[in-house]
């Protein structure tokens, strides 16, 4: 695969722009005009603070990664201007609503971060060997847009099942982590044995989902069991080091020993399996059927999404996550609806490795 054909860094930038649009102006309420003769935010005296510092840098630095990949030329320059546009456009929107603030130690730390992640792009960009690795990596799955953004929308995925109040493979909350942290030990929004179907079953049809996506990346049939295996291993990894690094202890307890984890998991794996013998066309209906359908269970439910984490929750160097509870629950939210435009698309493809529309793309 060549790789001015590669749009994958874009397609990773642009959604990621859009999960920074969503945390910075969450929850999208209280816009308000300034008052008259309020200095602009940009010319105000702002405050510094280390740790917000250090969270927006890292907040933009795969940001300006991702820009600077998707070009071959002056990627540091690019990713500090699209970085510094993107900031901008954030802190003033930030400015006009005051559950919220705008600063200029912000706005330096943002750039800063973008300007970093296009510094590591050139650093990968002049090592031959990883670059070329790379794109060996890359011409296992499909090529031209198509598998481009297909694999964004996968590893969009694997960074959401980082989130630690999430059960493994699931999209509602676990009210039972709740009682275990809460002082009167009670679940004040759900009855904890729906919520266990609602995650038992939406954990089976994202594992199989999730895997059947994965499999219908890759351009070999043979590929396609061990890069579903891999991607479902990827997510458990994820999910189990969020845990220990950052939830309580008592709540880390009760989440490594939950049952309806590993119950999604075995039926997930097993409708995996019997969906491997599908032709191809009959997989990609599947897919999506399956995906779409993973979001009926939470709108049964829907008081466990609109619930808050308890601080108490997290440890407590990590209470800031609580703001990215509620963007990874609407990533896992609307993937499936993407997943599904996707499928849309692929479904013009008759078969793995199919070199006609390979061509055509």
């Amino acid at each position: 695969m060549r790789a001015d054909r590669n749009h994958f860094p874009l397609a990773l930038a642009l959604l990621y722009a859009l999960c920074i649009v969503y945390a910075s102006l969450y929850p999208f309420i209280r816009w308000e005009i300034p008052l008259p003769g309020t200095p602009y935010w940009l010319f105000g005296a702002g405050r510094f603070y280390r740790a917000d510092f250090i969270v927006n840098f890292f907040a933009y630095l795969p940001f300006g990664l991702f820009i600077g990949l998707a070009g071959h030329r002056y990627r540091l320059l690019r990713a500090a201007i699209f970085g510094a546009l993107l900031s901008l456009a954030m802190e003033s929107c930030q400015w006009l609503m005051p559950p919220r603030s705008a600063d200029l130690y912000d706005f330096l730390a943002n750039t800063a971060g973008a300007a970093s992640g296009g510094a590591i792009a050139w650093g990968l960009a002049v090592l031959s060997p990883l670059r070329e690795a790379l794109y060996r990596w890359r011409a296992l799955f499909l090529p031209g847009w198509l598998g481009d953004f297909g694999l964004a929308l996968l590893v969009f995925w694997l960074a959401a099942q980082t989130n630690p109040a999430i059960p493994l493979f699931s999209i509602v909350l676990d009210p039972t982590i709740f009682a275990a942290v809460l002082p009167d030990n009670t679940v004040p929004f759900a009855d904890a044995r729906w919520s266990m179907l609602a995650e038992i079953v939406t954990g089976a049809f994202q594992i199989s989902g999730i895997g059947l996506f994965a499999a219908l990346l890759v351009r070999d049939r043979r590929h396609a069991v061990l890069t579903a295996v891999l991607i479902i291993l990827a997510a458990f990894l994820l999910k189990n080091i969020a845990v220990w690094l950052t939830l309580s202890e008592t709540a880390r307890a009760h989440y490594l020993g939950r049952t309806a984890t590993w119950v999604a998991l075995l039926l997930g794996f097993l409708l995996l399996y019997a969906f491997f013998t599908l032709s191809r066309p009959k997989a990609v209906t599947v897919c999506a059927v399956i995906l779409l359908s993973s979001l009926l269970a939470p709108l049964l439910l829907p008081d466990l999404l609109s619930a808050r984490m308890p601080s108490s929750l997290f440890n407590d160097r990590y209470t800031h996550l609580l703001h990215f509870d509620g963007l990874t629950r609407t990533i896992l939210l609307m993937w499936p609806l993407a997943a599904g435009i996707w499928l849309f698309f692929l479904a013009g493809r008759p078969r793995w490795g199919d070199q006609e529309s390979e061509v055509r793309d």
